[in-house]
């Protein structure tokens, strides 16, 4: 067995595996891999870059998320890229990537609520809300 597999998520509440999850339940026939790249390009046509999904021409997807990103902004990108792994390379940004995304991120949120019914994940108080 190769390490890579063995890895576990160590966080009770990991909000990438979490993703992961509404993605897979979702789509579970669409395969990718996903990777931190430090190496992504800053902006494309004017817009920042954070992510992106590499649609190769044997098949593989694989997604890459900028990890310079705060966490929860980090976890948004790896779904918006997610949804572009479900929808395939013709939909760019239209009404069936748009569609795609909000499942995942209502499927995320119901994971959350089911793991998590009473807020439970938050287990600090963000001390500038006093």
């Amino acid at each position: 067995m190769d390490l890579k597999d063995r890895l576990i998520a160590p966080f009770q509440n990991d909000m990438f595996a979490m993703v992961w999850g509404a993605f897979k339940k979702l789509y579970p026939d669409k395969e990718c891999e996903i990777y931190w790249e430090p190496q992504i390009r800053d902006e494309e046509d004017g817009k920042p870059v954070y992510g992106l999904t590499d649609f190769a021409d044997d098949g593989s997807v694989a997604v890459f998320v900028k990890p310079s990103l705060e966490v929860a902004d980090a976890v948004e990108i790896l779904a918006h890229e997610l949804a572009h792994v479900a929808v395939g390379i013709e939909h760019d940004h239209d009404e069936v990537w748009q569609e795609a995304f909000d499942k995942i991120f209502e499927e995320y949120n119901r994971i959350g609520n089911q793991m998590f019914p009473n807020g439970e994940q938050c287990v600090m108080d963000d001390p500038d809300e006093k």
